[in-house]
Protein backbone atom coordinates (compact mmCIF):
# COMPACT_ATOMS: atom_id res chain seq x y z
CA UNK A 1 0.00 0.00 0.00
CA UNK A 2 1.33 3.43 -0.94
CA UNK A 3 -0.09 6.85 -1.67
CA UNK A 4 -0.04 8.53 -5.07
CA UNK A 5 -0.68 12.13 -6.07
CA UNK A 6 -3.86 12.62 -4.08
CA UNK A 7 -1.95 12.10 -0.85
CA UNK A 8 1.58 13.22 -1.60
CA UNK A 9 1.71 15.45 1.44
CA UNK A 10 0.47 12.81 3.87
CA UNK A 11 2.52 11.50 6.77
CA UNK A 12 4.72 14.61 6.93
CA UNK A 13 5.05 13.95 10.64
CA UNK A 14 7.12 10.92 9.72
CA UNK A 15 9.73 12.86 7.82
CA UNK A 16 12.24 13.17 10.61
CA UNK A 17 13.58 10.74 13.16
CA UNK A 18 16.77 9.86 14.95
CA UNK A 19 19.31 7.49 13.50
CA UNK A 20 19.61 4.48 15.79
CA UNK A 21 22.48 2.59 14.17
CA UNK A 22 26.00 3.94 13.64
CA UNK A 23 25.84 4.75 9.94
CA UNK A 24 27.74 7.99 10.11
CA UNK A 25 31.17 9.02 8.95
CA UNK A 26 31.32 12.38 10.69
CA UNK A 27 29.45 14.55 13.14
CA UNK A 28 28.14 18.11 12.76
CA UNK A 29 31.18 19.32 14.66
CA UNK A 30 33.31 18.22 11.73
CA UNK A 31 31.25 20.30 9.32
CA UNK A 32 31.40 24.04 8.87
CA UNK A 33 29.74 26.69 6.75
CA UNK A 34 31.98 25.89 3.80
CA UNK A 35 30.43 22.43 3.45
CA UNK A 36 27.72 22.05 0.83
CA UNK A 37 24.97 19.80 2.16
CA UNK A 38 21.79 18.32 0.76
CA UNK A 39 18.64 19.64 2.38
CA UNK A 40 16.51 17.67 4.80
CA UNK A 41 12.84 18.05 5.80
CA UNK A 42 12.53 20.92 8.22
CA UNK A 43 15.27 23.00 6.59
CA UNK A 44 14.27 26.45 5.38
CA UNK A 45 15.28 25.39 1.86
CA UNK A 46 13.14 22.25 1.88
CA UNK A 47 10.54 22.51 -0.94
CA UNK A 48 7.17 23.71 0.26
CA UNK A 49 3.85 22.02 -0.50
CA UNK A 50 3.29 24.12 -3.59
CA UNK A 51 6.68 23.13 -5.03
CA UNK A 52 6.00 19.45 -4.46
CA UNK A 53 2.57 19.83 -6.04
CA UNK A 54 3.99 21.52 -9.15
CA UNK A 55 6.64 18.84 -9.44
CA UNK A 56 4.01 16.12 -9.11
CA UNK A 57 2.01 17.68 -11.95
CA UNK A 58 5.13 17.81 -14.12
CA UNK A 59 5.60 14.03 -13.84
CA UNK A 60 2.00 13.06 -14.44
CA UNK A 61 0.99 12.54 -10.83
CA UNK A 62 3.59 9.85 -10.13
CA UNK A 63 4.91 11.26 -6.86
CA UNK A 64 4.47 8.99 -3.84
CA UNK A 65 4.77 10.20 -0.25
CA UNK A 66 6.51 7.57 1.82
CA UNK A 67 4.50 5.58 4.27
CA UNK A 68 6.76 2.83 5.67
CA UNK A 69 5.69 -0.61 4.53
CA UNK A 70 5.43 -1.78 8.13
CA UNK A 71 3.09 1.05 9.23
CA UNK A 72 0.24 -1.49 9.79
CA UNK A 73 2.32 -2.93 12.63
CA UNK A 74 2.27 0.31 14.63
CA UNK A 75 -0.28 2.64 16.16
CA UNK A 76 -2.33 4.48 15.04
CA UNK A 77 -2.54 2.35 11.89
CA UNK A 78 -2.23 -1.07 13.50
CA UNK A 79 -3.80 -3.94 11.56
CA UNK A 80 -3.22 -7.36 13.15
CA UNK A 81 -3.73 -9.45 10.00
CA UNK A 82 -1.64 -7.19 7.80
CA UNK A 83 1.11 -7.07 10.41
CA UNK A 84 1.29 -10.85 10.74
CA UNK A 85 1.64 -11.15 6.96
CA UNK A 86 4.41 -8.57 6.94
CA UNK A 87 6.22 -10.34 9.78
CA UNK A 88 6.06 -13.68 7.98
CA UNK A 89 7.41 -12.21 4.73
CA UNK A 90 9.73 -9.47 5.96
CA UNK A 91 12.98 -11.40 5.49
CA UNK A 92 12.03 -12.31 1.90
CA UNK A 93 12.80 -9.86 -0.91
CA UNK A 94 9.67 -10.08 -3.04
CA UNK A 95 7.45 -7.82 -0.93
CA UNK A 96 10.11 -5.13 -0.57
CA UNK A 97 10.61 -5.10 -4.34
CA UNK A 98 6.98 -4.16 -4.91
CA UNK A 99 6.88 -1.25 -2.47
CA UNK A 100 8.40 2.08 -3.58
CA UNK A 101 10.46 2.98 -0.51
CA UNK A 102 10.99 -0.37 1.17
CA UNK A 103 14.47 -1.89 1.33
CA UNK A 104 15.74 -5.34 2.26
CA UNK A 105 18.50 -4.68 4.74
CA UNK A 106 17.67 -4.32 8.47
CA UNK A 107 20.76 -2.23 9.18
CA UNK A 108 19.52 0.48 6.85
CA UNK A 109 15.89 0.00 7.83
CA UNK A 110 17.34 1.31 11.07
CA UNK A 111 14.71 -0.05 13.43
CA UNK A 112 12.43 2.92 12.81
CA UNK A 113 9.48 0.99 11.35
CA UNK A 114 9.48 -2.79 11.02
CA UNK A 115 7.10 -5.59 12.07
CA UNK A 116 9.24 -6.70 15.00
CA UNK A 117 9.15 -3.66 17.24
CA UNK A 118 6.12 -3.19 19.56
CA UNK A 119 3.02 -1.59 18.05
CA UNK A 120 3.27 1.37 20.42
CA UNK A 121 6.77 2.25 19.16
CA UNK A 122 6.50 5.19 16.78
CA UNK A 123 6.71 4.39 13.09
CA UNK A 124 8.98 6.97 11.46
CA UNK A 125 10.80 7.27 8.15
CA UNK A 126 14.29 6.95 9.54
CA UNK A 127 16.62 6.35 6.60
CA UNK A 128 13.86 6.02 4.03
CA UNK A 129 13.31 8.56 1.27
CA UNK A 130 10.63 11.18 1.89
CA UNK A 131 9.12 10.79 -1.57
CA UNK A 132 9.47 8.43 -4.52
CA UNK A 133 8.72 8.88 -8.19
CA UNK A 134 7.08 5.85 -9.78
CA UNK A 135 8.90 6.28 -13.06
CA UNK A 136 7.51 4.75 -16.23
CA UNK A 137 9.46 6.83 -18.76
CA UNK A 138 12.87 8.36 -19.31
CA UNK A 139 11.24 11.80 -19.47
CA UNK A 140 10.05 11.44 -15.86
CA UNK A 141 13.58 10.58 -14.78
CA UNK A 142 14.97 13.66 -16.54
CA UNK A 143 12.37 15.89 -14.87
CA UNK A 144 13.09 14.33 -11.48
CA UNK A 145 16.83 14.88 -11.77
CA UNK A 146 16.33 18.52 -12.76
CA UNK A 147 13.98 19.09 -9.82
CA UNK A 148 16.42 17.45 -7.39
CA UNK A 149 19.27 19.59 -8.67
CA UNK A 150 17.26 22.80 -8.41
CA UNK A 151 16.15 22.02 -4.86
CA UNK A 152 19.45 20.51 -3.64
CA UNK A 153 17.81 17.18 -2.82
CA UNK A 154 19.54 13.89 -2.26
CA UNK A 155 18.62 11.23 -4.84
CA UNK A 156 18.34 7.47 -4.34
CA UNK A 157 17.67 4.98 -7.12
CA UNK A 158 15.65 1.96 -6.07
CA UNK A 159 14.99 -0.92 -8.41
CA UNK A 160 13.93 -3.91 -6.31
CA UNK A 161 15.51 -3.09 -2.95
CA UNK A 162 18.17 -5.82 -3.17
CA UNK A 163 21.18 -4.04 -1.78
CA UNK A 164 23.52 -4.74 1.12
CA UNK A 165 25.28 -1.37 1.26
CA UNK A 166 22.52 1.22 1.67
CA UNK A 167 22.70 2.48 -1.91
CA UNK A 168 18.97 2.41 -2.59
CA UNK A 169 17.73 4.71 0.13
CA UNK A 170 18.47 8.24 1.29
CA UNK A 171 17.20 9.89 4.45
CA UNK A 172 15.05 12.86 3.50
CA UNK A 173 15.73 12.17 -0.15
CA UNK A 174 13.80 11.77 -3.36
CA UNK A 175 13.63 8.22 -4.66
CA UNK A 176 13.63 7.19 -8.30
CA UNK A 177 11.68 3.92 -8.27
CA UNK A 178 12.30 1.99 -11.49
CA UNK A 179 10.27 -1.12 -10.62
CA UNK A 180 7.59 -0.42 -13.23
CA UNK A 181 10.03 0.02 -16.09
CA UNK A 182 9.45 -3.66 -16.73
CA UNK A 183 9.09 -4.13 -20.49
CA UNK A 184 10.66 -7.17 -22.20
CA UNK A 185 11.44 -7.35 -25.92
CA UNK A 186 13.09 -10.20 -27.81
CA UNK A 187 15.39 -8.87 -30.53
CA UNK A 188 16.06 -11.70 -32.94
CA UNK A 189 18.40 -9.83 -35.23
CA UNK A 190 20.35 -7.46 -33.02
CA UNK A 191 23.31 -6.19 -35.00
CA UNK A 192 26.33 -4.12 -34.02
CA UNK A 193 29.97 -4.02 -35.01
CA UNK A 194 30.77 -6.59 -32.33
CA UNK A 195 27.72 -8.86 -32.24
CA UNK A 196 24.97 -10.15 -34.47
CA UNK A 197 22.37 -12.47 -33.04
CA UNK A 198 19.47 -12.80 -30.61
CA UNK A 199 19.21 -10.37 -27.71
CA UNK A 200 16.74 -9.36 -25.05
CA UNK A 201 15.91 -5.77 -24.07
CA UNK A 202 14.60 -5.49 -20.54
CA UNK A 203 13.39 -2.49 -18.61
CA UNK A 204 15.30 -1.47 -15.51
CA UNK A 205 12.63 -2.92 -13.23
CA UNK A 206 12.39 -6.32 -14.91
CA UNK A 207 13.05 -8.96 -12.30
CA UNK A 208 15.12 -12.01 -13.09
CA UNK A 209 12.28 -14.51 -13.02
CA UNK A 210 10.35 -12.55 -15.66
CA UNK A 211 13.38 -12.35 -17.93
CA UNK A 212 14.05 -16.06 -17.45
CA UNK A 213 10.44 -16.90 -18.30
CA UNK A 214 10.48 -14.72 -21.43
CA UNK A 215 13.73 -16.24 -22.67
CA UNK A 216 12.57 -19.77 -21.89
CA UNK A 217 9.35 -19.24 -23.83
CA UNK A 218 11.41 -18.85 -27.02
CA UNK A 219 13.97 -21.56 -26.23
CA UNK A 220 16.74 -19.36 -24.85
CA UNK A 221 18.33 -18.34 -21.56
CA UNK A 222 19.77 -15.12 -20.20
CA UNK A 223 22.40 -14.47 -17.56
CA UNK A 224 21.11 -13.65 -14.11
CA UNK A 225 21.63 -14.57 -10.50
CA UNK A 226 20.13 -17.32 -8.37
CA UNK A 227 17.78 -14.90 -6.58
CA UNK A 228 14.88 -14.57 -9.03
CA UNK A 229 13.55 -11.28 -7.67
CA UNK A 230 16.69 -9.27 -8.43
CA UNK A 231 16.34 -6.62 -11.14
CA UNK A 232 18.76 -7.69 -13.85
CA UNK A 233 19.33 -4.21 -15.28
CA UNK A 234 19.87 -2.68 -11.86
CA UNK A 235 22.85 -3.01 -9.58
CA UNK A 236 23.15 -6.71 -10.42
CA UNK A 237 24.54 -6.36 -13.95
CA UNK A 238 25.89 -2.85 -13.33
CA UNK A 239 28.04 -4.33 -10.57
CA UNK A 240 29.22 -7.30 -12.63
CA UNK A 241 26.68 -10.01 -11.91
CA UNK A 242 27.70 -13.62 -11.22
CA UNK A 243 25.42 -16.41 -12.44
CA UNK A 244 24.99 -20.16 -12.39
CA UNK A 245 25.88 -19.81 -16.10
CA UNK A 246 29.09 -17.83 -15.54
CA UNK A 247 31.42 -20.74 -16.27
CA UNK A 248 30.03 -20.76 -19.82
CA UNK A 249 29.47 -17.08 -20.53
CA UNK A 250 31.35 -15.08 -17.90
CA UNK A 251 29.83 -12.31 -15.82
CA UNK A 252 26.48 -10.77 -16.67
CA UNK A 253 28.27 -7.52 -17.57
CA UNK A 254 30.25 -9.44 -20.20
CA UNK A 255 27.07 -10.05 -22.21
CA UNK A 256 25.80 -6.45 -22.17
CA UNK A 257 25.23 -4.95 -25.63
CA UNK A 258 23.91 -1.54 -24.66
CA UNK A 259 22.44 0.53 -21.85
CA UNK A 260 19.62 3.05 -22.14
CA UNK A 261 20.49 5.74 -19.61
CA UNK A 262 19.41 9.13 -18.35
CA UNK A 263 22.59 10.94 -17.38
CA UNK A 264 22.72 13.19 -14.31
CA UNK A 265 22.20 16.27 -16.50
CA UNK A 266 18.91 14.77 -17.73
CA UNK A 267 20.06 13.65 -21.19
CA UNK A 268 18.47 10.44 -22.49
CA UNK A 269 21.12 8.40 -24.33
CA UNK A 270 22.14 4.90 -25.39
CA UNK A 271 25.58 3.77 -24.22
CA UNK A 272 27.27 1.00 -26.17
CA UNK A 273 30.79 0.15 -27.37
CA UNK A 274 30.10 2.47 -30.32
CA UNK A 275 28.18 5.30 -28.62
CA UNK A 276 29.31 6.82 -25.31
CA UNK A 277 31.81 3.95 -24.95
CA UNK A 278 33.29 5.34 -21.74
CA UNK A 279 29.89 5.33 -20.03
CA UNK A 280 29.14 1.86 -21.42
CA UNK A 281 32.44 0.66 -19.98
CA UNK A 282 31.79 2.19 -16.56
CA UNK A 283 28.21 0.98 -16.13
CA UNK A 284 29.20 -2.54 -17.23
CA UNK A 285 30.67 -3.62 -13.93
CA UNK A 286 31.55 -0.33 -12.23
CA UNK A 287 28.50 -0.33 -9.97
CA UNK A 288 25.02 1.16 -9.94
CA UNK A 289 23.53 4.35 -8.61
CA UNK A 290 26.27 6.80 -9.60
CA UNK A 291 26.87 7.20 -13.36
CA UNK A 292 23.27 7.66 -14.44
CA UNK A 293 19.78 6.20 -14.14
CA UNK A 294 19.45 3.06 -16.25
CA UNK A 295 16.18 2.81 -18.17
CA UNK A 296 16.83 -0.48 -19.96
CA UNK A 297 19.47 -3.09 -20.69
CA UNK A 298 20.02 -4.99 -23.93
CA UNK A 299 21.98 -8.20 -23.46
CA UNK A 300 22.74 -11.39 -25.33
CA UNK A 301 20.42 -14.38 -25.41
CA UNK A 302 21.84 -17.90 -25.45
CA UNK A 303 20.26 -21.06 -26.78
CA UNK A 304 18.97 -23.20 -23.94
CA UNK A 305 20.11 -26.77 -23.39
CA UNK A 306 19.30 -29.67 -21.08
CA UNK A 307 20.88 -29.11 -17.69
CA UNK A 308 22.11 -31.51 -15.06
CA UNK A 309 22.19 -30.56 -11.41
CA UNK A 310 23.58 -32.08 -8.25
CA UNK A 311 23.01 -31.60 -4.54
CA UNK A 312 25.31 -32.98 -1.90
CA UNK A 313 24.71 -32.74 1.83
CA UNK A 314 26.44 -34.00 4.95
CA UNK A 315 26.72 -32.81 8.53
CA UNK A 316 28.93 -33.11 11.56
CA UNK A 317 26.98 -36.14 12.76
CA UNK A 318 27.05 -38.08 9.51
CA UNK A 319 30.67 -37.08 8.93
CA UNK A 320 31.93 -36.91 12.52
CA UNK A 321 35.14 -35.63 13.99
CA UNK A 322 37.69 -34.25 11.59
CA UNK A 323 35.94 -35.85 8.60
CA UNK A 324 33.47 -32.97 8.28
CA UNK A 325 36.09 -30.28 7.78
CA UNK A 326 38.38 -32.54 5.79
CA UNK A 327 35.52 -33.14 3.35
CA UNK A 328 34.76 -29.41 3.17
CA UNK A 329 38.41 -28.72 2.41
CA UNK A 330 38.52 -31.46 -0.20
CA UNK A 331 35.38 -30.10 -1.88
CA UNK A 332 36.83 -26.62 -2.33
CA UNK A 333 40.17 -28.05 -3.41
CA UNK A 334 38.54 -30.09 -6.20
CA UNK A 335 36.41 -27.35 -7.73
CA UNK A 336 38.78 -26.23 -10.47
CA UNK A 337 38.05 -29.00 -13.00
CA UNK A 338 34.34 -28.72 -12.30
CA UNK A 339 34.11 -25.03 -13.14
CA UNK A 340 36.48 -25.45 -16.09
CA UNK A 341 33.99 -27.91 -17.57
CA UNK A 342 31.32 -25.18 -17.63
CA UNK A 343 29.64 -25.92 -14.30
CA UNK A 344 29.06 -23.62 -11.32
CA UNK A 345 28.91 -24.80 -7.71
CA UNK A 346 27.27 -23.06 -4.76
CA UNK A 347 28.03 -24.27 -1.25
CA UNK A 348 27.15 -23.26 2.29
CA UNK A 349 28.93 -24.24 5.50
CA UNK A 350 27.64 -23.78 9.02
CA UNK A 351 29.24 -25.11 12.19
CA UNK A 352 27.24 -28.31 11.67
CA UNK A 353 26.21 -28.67 8.00
CA UNK A 354 27.58 -28.66 4.48
CA UNK A 355 25.33 -28.25 1.43
CA UNK A 356 26.32 -27.76 -2.20
CA UNK A 357 24.42 -27.26 -5.45
CA UNK A 358 26.01 -27.80 -8.84
CA UNK A 359 24.61 -26.46 -12.12
CA UNK A 360 26.05 -28.26 -15.14
CA UNK A 361 24.49 -27.36 -18.51
CA UNK A 362 25.14 -29.86 -21.33
CA UNK A 363 26.59 -32.42 -18.90
CA UNK A 364 25.29 -35.94 -18.36
CA UNK A 365 24.41 -37.40 -14.99
CA UNK A 366 27.35 -39.78 -15.29
CA UNK A 367 29.74 -36.90 -15.95
CA UNK A 368 28.70 -34.92 -12.91
CA UNK A 369 28.76 -38.02 -10.70
CA UNK A 370 32.30 -38.68 -11.90
CA UNK A 371 33.34 -35.08 -11.27
CA UNK A 372 32.10 -35.31 -7.68
CA UNK A 373 33.82 -38.63 -7.04
CA UNK A 374 36.75 -36.89 -5.39
CA UNK A 375 34.54 -35.86 -2.46
CA UNK A 376 32.01 -38.71 -2.39
CA UNK A 377 34.86 -41.22 -2.57
CA UNK A 378 36.54 -39.52 0.36
CA UNK A 379 33.35 -39.64 2.41
CA UNK A 380 32.90 -43.31 1.52
CA UNK A 381 36.47 -44.05 2.62
CA UNK A 382 35.67 -42.53 6.01
CA UNK A 383 32.40 -44.49 6.33
CA UNK A 384 30.59 -41.18 6.43
CA UNK A 385 27.02 -40.88 5.25
CA UNK A 386 25.85 -38.18 2.89
CA UNK A 387 23.06 -37.37 0.48
CA UNK A 388 23.82 -37.04 -3.22
CA UNK A 389 21.01 -36.22 -5.62
CA UNK A 390 21.63 -35.81 -9.32
CA UNK A 391 18.90 -34.37 -11.54
CA UNK A 392 18.30 -33.87 -15.24
CA UNK A 393 16.04 -31.20 -16.67
CA UNK A 394 15.14 -30.43 -20.29
CA UNK A 395 16.28 -26.81 -19.93
CA UNK A 396 18.26 -24.48 -17.72
CA UNK A 397 14.99 -22.77 -16.78
CA UNK A 398 13.52 -26.02 -15.48
CA UNK A 399 16.71 -26.72 -13.55
CA UNK A 400 16.65 -23.22 -12.07
CA UNK A 401 13.02 -23.54 -10.98
CA UNK A 402 13.81 -26.90 -9.35
CA UNK A 403 16.87 -25.70 -7.44
CA UNK A 404 16.10 -22.03 -6.78
CA UNK A 405 12.31 -21.86 -7.03
CA UNK A 406 9.48 -21.73 -6.55
CA UNK A 407 9.18 -18.70 -8.76
CA UNK A 408 8.80 -15.82 -8.47
CA UNK A 409 10.04 -15.55 -4.89
CA UNK A 410 12.81 -18.11 -4.76
CA UNK A 411 14.57 -19.57 -1.72
CA UNK A 412 16.83 -16.78 -0.48
CA UNK A 413 16.23 -14.58 2.53
CA UNK A 414 18.02 -11.24 2.59
CA UNK A 415 18.00 -9.96 6.18
CA UNK A 416 21.72 -10.33 6.82
CA UNK A 417 24.97 -8.74 7.70
CA UNK A 418 27.32 -9.70 4.90
CA UNK A 419 30.90 -9.57 3.69
CA UNK A 420 32.81 -11.38 0.97
CA UNK A 421 36.13 -12.01 -0.74
CA UNK A 422 37.19 -13.35 -4.12
CA UNK A 423 39.49 -16.34 -3.57
CA UNK A 424 41.97 -16.77 -6.44
CA UNK A 425 42.74 -20.15 -7.94
CA UNK A 426 46.33 -19.86 -6.80
CA UNK A 427 45.25 -19.50 -3.18
CA UNK A 428 43.00 -22.55 -3.34
CA UNK A 429 45.83 -24.53 -4.93
CA UNK A 430 48.46 -23.47 -2.41
CA UNK A 431 46.63 -22.46 0.78
CA UNK A 432 43.40 -24.43 0.77
CA UNK A 433 43.95 -25.70 4.30
CA UNK A 434 44.47 -22.17 5.60
CA UNK A 435 41.30 -20.94 3.90
CA UNK A 436 39.29 -23.87 5.23
CA UNK A 437 40.67 -23.33 8.73
CA UNK A 438 39.52 -19.72 8.52
CA UNK A 439 36.05 -20.85 7.42
CA UNK A 440 36.00 -23.11 10.49
CA UNK A 441 37.01 -20.22 12.73
CA UNK A 442 34.34 -17.95 11.25
CA UNK A 443 31.42 -20.35 11.73
CA UNK A 444 32.46 -22.08 14.96
CA UNK A 445 30.20 -20.06 17.28
CA UNK A 446 27.12 -20.38 15.07
CA UNK A 447 26.68 -16.66 14.40
CA UNK A 448 28.10 -16.76 10.87
CA UNK A 449 27.68 -18.88 7.75
CA UNK A 450 30.20 -19.23 4.94
CA UNK A 451 28.79 -19.54 1.44
CA UNK A 452 30.74 -19.91 -1.77
CA UNK A 453 30.09 -19.55 -5.48
CA UNK A 454 32.69 -21.43 -7.51
CA UNK A 455 32.98 -20.40 -11.15
CA UNK A 456 35.27 -19.60 -14.03
CA UNK A 457 34.66 -16.01 -15.16
CA UNK A 458 37.97 -15.64 -16.97
CA UNK A 459 38.34 -13.50 -20.06
CA UNK A 460 38.75 -16.71 -22.06
CA UNK A 461 35.31 -17.91 -20.96
CA UNK A 462 33.76 -14.47 -21.40
CA UNK A 463 35.27 -14.10 -24.86
CA UNK A 464 36.72 -10.66 -24.25
CA UNK A 465 39.96 -8.96 -23.30
CA UNK A 466 41.15 -7.15 -20.17
CA UNK A 467 39.70 -3.65 -20.02
CA UNK A 468 36.62 -4.57 -22.04
CA UNK A 469 34.42 -3.47 -19.16
CA UNK A 470 34.71 -2.28 -15.57
CA UNK A 471 34.23 -5.65 -13.84
CA UNK A 472 36.71 -5.92 -10.98
CA UNK A 473 39.75 -7.67 -12.51
CA UNK A 474 39.96 -9.92 -9.46
CA UNK A 475 36.99 -11.87 -10.84
CA UNK A 476 39.11 -13.15 -13.71
CA UNK A 477 41.50 -15.08 -11.43
CA UNK A 478 38.90 -16.10 -8.84
CA UNK A 479 37.83 -19.67 -8.24
CA UNK A 480 35.50 -18.96 -5.32
CA UNK A 481 33.44 -15.94 -4.36
CA UNK A 482 33.38 -16.54 -0.60
CA UNK A 483 30.53 -14.88 1.27
CA UNK A 484 30.21 -14.66 5.03
CA UNK A 485 26.87 -13.67 6.47
CA UNK A 486 25.02 -13.50 9.73
CA UNK A 487 21.26 -13.85 9.76
CA UNK A 488 19.62 -10.84 11.36
CA UNK A 489 18.32 -11.59 14.85
CA UNK A 490 15.19 -9.50 15.32
CA UNK A 491 14.92 -10.45 18.99
CA UNK A 492 18.49 -9.57 19.95
CA UNK A 493 19.46 -6.13 21.26
CA UNK A 494 20.87 -3.96 18.51
CA UNK A 495 24.17 -4.01 20.36
CA UNK A 496 24.50 -7.69 19.40
CA UNK A 497 24.18 -6.91 15.70
CA UNK A 498 26.54 -3.96 16.05
CA UNK A 499 29.10 -6.27 17.65
CA UNK A 500 28.74 -8.71 14.77
CA UNK A 501 29.24 -5.93 12.24
CA UNK A 502 32.36 -4.82 14.10
CA UNK A 503 33.63 -8.40 14.10
CA UNK A 504 33.05 -8.62 10.36
CA UNK A 505 34.81 -5.34 9.63
CA UNK A 506 37.71 -5.69 12.00
CA UNK A 507 38.39 -9.44 12.06
CA UNK A 508 36.66 -11.56 9.40
CA UNK A 509 37.30 -9.33 6.41
CA UNK A 510 40.95 -8.56 7.29
CA UNK A 511 41.56 -12.28 7.87
CA UNK A 512 40.24 -13.15 4.41
CA UNK A 513 42.25 -10.32 2.88
CA UNK A 514 45.44 -11.48 4.58
CA UNK A 515 45.17 -14.82 2.79
CA UNK A 516 44.29 -13.20 -0.56
CA UNK A 517 46.41 -10.02 -0.69
CA UNK A 518 46.23 -9.52 -4.46
CA UNK A 519 42.50 -10.10 -4.83
CA UNK A 520 39.35 -8.05 -4.29
CA UNK A 521 35.70 -8.19 -3.29
CA UNK A 522 32.43 -8.33 -5.21
CA UNK A 523 30.98 -4.87 -4.73
CA UNK A 524 27.34 -6.06 -4.76
CA UNK A 525 27.68 -8.62 -1.96
CA UNK A 526 29.95 -6.84 0.44
CA UNK A 527 30.25 -5.21 3.82
CA UNK A 528 29.11 -1.58 3.85
CA UNK A 529 31.85 -0.95 6.42
CA UNK A 530 34.60 -2.31 4.16
CA UNK A 531 37.88 -0.50 4.66
CA UNK A 532 39.72 0.78 1.59
CA UNK A 533 36.64 0.04 -0.51
CA UNK A 534 37.91 1.98 -3.54
CA UNK A 535 40.66 -0.56 -4.14
CA UNK A 536 38.87 -3.61 -2.73
CA UNK A 537 35.68 -3.17 -4.80
CA UNK A 538 37.09 -1.67 -7.99
CA UNK A 539 40.77 -2.56 -8.14
CA UNK A 540 42.83 -0.88 -10.84
CA UNK A 541 39.67 0.47 -12.46
CA UNK A 542 38.88 3.07 -9.80
CA UNK A 543 40.81 6.03 -11.22
CA UNK A 544 39.31 5.55 -14.67
CA UNK A 545 35.84 5.07 -13.20
CA UNK A 546 36.21 8.28 -11.19
CA UNK A 547 37.15 10.16 -14.36
CA UNK A 548 33.95 8.92 -16.02
CA UNK A 549 31.98 9.95 -12.94
CA UNK A 550 33.42 13.47 -13.06
CA UNK A 551 32.71 13.74 -16.78
CA UNK A 552 29.03 12.79 -16.59
CA UNK A 553 28.21 13.96 -13.07
CA UNK A 554 30.58 16.83 -12.26
CA UNK A 555 28.24 18.17 -9.55
CA UNK A 556 27.91 14.82 -7.81
CA UNK A 557 24.12 14.74 -8.06
CA UNK A 558 24.08 10.95 -7.78
CA UNK A 559 25.52 9.55 -4.57
CA UNK A 560 25.46 6.04 -3.15
CA UNK A 561 27.59 4.66 -0.31
CA UNK A 562 30.78 2.99 -1.60
CA UNK A 563 29.81 3.85 -5.20
CA UNK A 564 32.37 5.56 -7.41
CA UNK A 565 32.68 9.16 -6.23
CA UNK A 566 31.19 8.52 -2.79
CA UNK A 567 34.46 9.55 -1.18
CA UNK A 568 33.63 13.17 -2.07
CA UNK A 569 30.81 13.12 0.50
CA UNK A 570 30.28 12.44 4.19
CA UNK A 571 27.20 11.56 6.23
CA UNK A 572 26.65 13.63 9.36
CA UNK A 573 25.14 12.22 12.54
CA UNK A 574 21.69 13.50 11.58
CA UNK A 575 21.84 11.67 8.24
CA UNK A 576 22.63 14.82 6.28
CA UNK A 577 24.81 14.32 3.20
CA UNK A 578 27.54 16.91 2.85
CA UNK A 579 30.58 17.54 0.71
CA UNK A 580 33.73 16.23 2.33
Amino acid sequence: MYLRSSSVLAFQALLSSSVLYPLVQCSPAHLNSSHICRVLPGDAAWPDAAAWSRFNSSIGGSLIATIPEAAPCHDPHFDEAACQTLKAEWDLPLGHSQYPSSIDQPWFQNGTCDPFHPRNVSCTLGNLVSYSVNVTSAAQVSTTLRFARSKNLRIAIKNTGHDFLGKNTAKGGLGIWTHNLNSIDILWNYTSKEYAGPAIKIGAGTQAYAAYEAAHAVGYRVLGGTCPTVGLAGGYTQGGGHSALSSIYGMAADSVLEWEVVTPNGEHITASPESYPDLYWAISGGGGGTFGVVISLTTKLYKDTPTVGAQIFFNSTSAPGSTFWEAAEKFQGGLEPIVDSGAVALFAITNETFLAYVTAPSHTEAQIASQLQFVTGFLDSKNATYTLKITSDPSYFDHFARFYGPLPGGIWETSHLIGSRLIPRSVVRNQNSAITNLYHDIVKDGDWIVSGIALNASHKVAGNKPGRNAVNPAWRQALVHAIVYSVWDWEAPISVMQAREDHLTNYISPSLEALTPSSGTYLNEANFGQKNWQDVFYGENYARLLAVKHKYDPEGLLYAPTAVGADAWVLASDGRLCRA
